[in-house]
């Protein structure tokens, strides 16, 4: 058994790679609706004959694509999910993972201490930058209205969405409360990809957008509400004890900030997607990690929070913290 688990570990990244290679190369947009042949795709995608056909056969061993009378076509099941021109397409969280395997691979040379570039987000190619902020809107399309329904009421008038991405989020919260108004501030070129993905929302005129970096930009001022959703985990602890004092300042007098993301056991080994997730922070970060509920609290203090208790727990990014300020 413990055999069998060491090798089922090792060998897992093999399937990884096929389906991230059949991203990169958009195979699926290409085979979502209609049957090809070996032929027709190696001239579509300009590729290999013999590397293109071992490819194939391994999506179809593995179930992503059909193949009959050696013609491919994406499975029924998965067709929705794997073409860009899904309204339901996961293809940016995917790029967006494809772009974390080359990050993954240097973990030897970060563990032994061997420089490497690690580029910030301000840094990243464009199509990098859309794939990861759009695959941020992927995950959180999905678990959103699910979270703020174990949140319960929600009576704030303004909030603010701090590296609030394409703000989904933001229409989370504006469906409930039909009397809030909300802000998303993140990056310019985020921001421009947030008003693109929001133009025909229905809360289009009850959001506004701010342009800023929160590492050197003060936050805009006046909210009794902040939600800083997956946002603690890219800093270090420093980094974050000064973003809660932005926050703290940004808010109004009895104002709450809430703060979604892993929160670790004191020992750190728990939950295991939190454990995984830091390693995740290590090869894409200057300083980022996962925190414990007391470095969390320790650090609200600092900037002045107050009350600061768990408003839900989960094992994965589905733990909230709230404090407030008196």
């Amino acid at each position: 058994m413990e055999y069998s688990k060491i090798l089922e570990t090792v060998w897992g990244f093999r399937e990884s790679r096929v389906l991230l290679t059949a991203v990169e190369l958009d195979l699926f947009t290409l085979l979502s609706d209609e049957r090809l042949s070996l032929q027709e795709i190696c001239k579509k995608l300009d590729s290999d004959t013999r590397a293109t056909q071992y490819l194939l056969d391994a999506l179809s061993a593995m179930g992503f694509l059909m193949k009959e009378n050696d013609r491919y076509i994406v499975a029924p099941e998965f067709s929705m999910y794997l073409s860009k021109d899904s309204t339901e397409s996961i293809i940016p969280i995917l790029e967006h993972s494809a772009n974390l395997w080359q990050r993954w691979s240097q973990l030897t040379d970060i563990v032994k201490g061997r420089m490497i570039t690690i580029k910030p987000v301000e840094e990243m190619s464009p199509e990098q930058l859309r794939s990861f902020i759009l695959g941020m809107h992927v995950l959180a399309k999905r678990v959103s209205k699910q979270l703020l329904s174990k949140l319960g009421p929600v009576s704030f008038k303004r909030m603010l969405d701090v590296g609030g991405a394409t703000g989904t989020y933001t229409e989370a919260f504006l469906s409930i409360n039909p009397e809030m108004r909300g802000t998303i501030f993140d990056l310019p070129p985020v921001i421009e990809l947030a008003k693109e993905r929001l133009k025909d929302s229905p809360y289009f005129s009850r959001i506004d957008f701010v342009s800023g970096d929160y590492y050197k930009d003060d936050l805009p001022m006046g909210y009794d509400f902040i939600w800083l959703s997956a946002v603690i985990h890219q800093n270090s602890r420093e980094q974050n004890v000064e973003l809660y004092r932005k926050c703290h300042s940004s808010l109004e007098k009895g104002g709450i900030v809430w703060i979604r993301d892993y929160v670790m056991s004191s020992d750190r080994t728990y939950p295991k997607a939190g454990a995984l997730f830091a390693i995740n922070m290590l090869v894409a970060t200057q300083g980022g990690g996962t925190y414990t509920f007391e470095e969390i609290e320790e650090d609200l203090q600092k900037a002045g929070f107050e009350k600061i208790h768990y408003k839900i727990k989960g094992e994965q990014m589905d733990t909230v913290i709230e404090a407030i300020k008196e």
